[in-house]
């Protein structure tokens, strides 16, 4: 087996110094005192470490900063903004600026930012400009979720395995008792949508029974949610439902209550995608926890990988987010 080539992290870890500082010495840059200098090189003459020139030439070229890209109308969301500052965080640890960049009508032109030295992107979609536009500026770029409709066009990705989690949480209404689950989904255009509705309807097919999906838009109003919940609780079989637009549960829960339901009880509420309210809320509701500030940090260590490498034998990181019960799912739990 061919052994591992030496990293920048090795030599900084190695020397006792940062990554900044490791590189700076490395590149015979001011910053850094005569002896952290020696004491890095001589490290990195005993690991064999050789500088990776594409990673050396976006550094000496660019300015230590990273661009960060969120989806349209998200910005205001606790999942994105934990995926952020996750990004931040470890941006931080790394010497390195992070610079959130603004969106991109189709009319426009070239990369969002000429001053990062790599890109982080989530839920994205080659269907919107500003991600096309990162995707086309030969810098590196990392995604968090694999890239809608450009399957290995980003540099890496760090995908959530969402299959398996929404099986855990349609497992466990089953086992609450829920006989009639339905789900409301975002529309299709990311990879997160398409894999929501693909085990959704896997799911129901495997366990016999009926799958019904109602959609909304990717970022809801309160209206549009409480719209659809009012219209899939029609169907007074209906014992479940499972919401994946983020911020959706506070109107779900309030249209429940117009429809005479009581969740927790003859409705079993579940949402796919975990935050703070979702504990605060009477009930609490059940979520997946997709730990996104974890996955905003994993994605900004996987691009300074790729700075270093240059290229990945394992491009694709894949997690498995976990089940939080609460109260919006107690039932009346089966033994079937």
């Amino acid at each position: 087996m061919t052994p591992r080539r030496p990293t920048l992290h090795d030599v900084a870890a190695g020397a006792g110094v940062s990554i900044a500082a490791a590189s700076f010495a490395l590149r015979g840059k001011a910053g850094v005192s005569d002896d952290t200098r020696d004491r890095v090189l001589e490290v990195a003459r005993g690991l064999g470490y050789r500088v990776n020139v594409p990673a050396r030439s976006l550094r000496t070229a660019r300015s230590a900063a990273v661009g960060l890209h969120l989806p349209a109308g998200t910005t205001h969301l606790p999942y994105y903004t934990d995926f952020a500052f996750g990004v931040v965080d470890a941006a931080d640890r790394r010497g390195l600026s992070v610079i959130l960049l603004p969106h991109r009508d189709d009319g426009q032109a070239g990369a969002p930012s000429d001053f990062v030295d790599g890109y982080v992107v989530v839920d994205a979609s080659v269907e919107d400009a500003g991600v096309r536009a990162v995707l086309a500026s030969g810098r590196p770029v990392v995604s968090g979720e694999q890239v809608f409709g450009g399957p290995g066009l980003a540099s890496a990705s760090v995908a959530i395995d969402h299959t398996t989690a929404l099986f855990r949480l349609l497992d466990h209404l089953r086992a609450r008792g829920a006989a009639r689950i339905a789900a409301i989904l975002p529309p299709d255009g990311t990879t997160w949508s398409r894999e929501l509705a693909d085990a959704y309807a896997r799911w129901s097919t495997e366990n016999g029974r009926d799958a019904l999906a109602r959609h909304t838009s990717f970022v809801p109003t309160a209206d549009e949610v409480s719209t659809v919940v009012l219209d899939v609780l029609e169907d007074p079989r209906v014992d479940a439902l499972v919401i994946a637009p983020s911020g959706s549960a506070p109107a779900t829960l309030a249209a429940a209550a117009r429809a005479g339901r009581r969740v927790g009880d003859d409705l079993l509420v579940a949402a796919c995608v975990d935050e703070p309210a979702h504990a605060l809320l009477s009930p609490g509701v059940t979520s997946i926890d997709l730990e996104a500030r974890a996955l905003g940090s994993a994605c900004l260590e996987l691009l300074v990988e790729v700075w270093d490498a240059g290229e990945l034998t394992d491009p694709i990181r894949v997690t498995v987010p976990r089940l939080v019960v609460r109260e919006s799912t107690a039932g009346r739990a089966s033994t079937a």
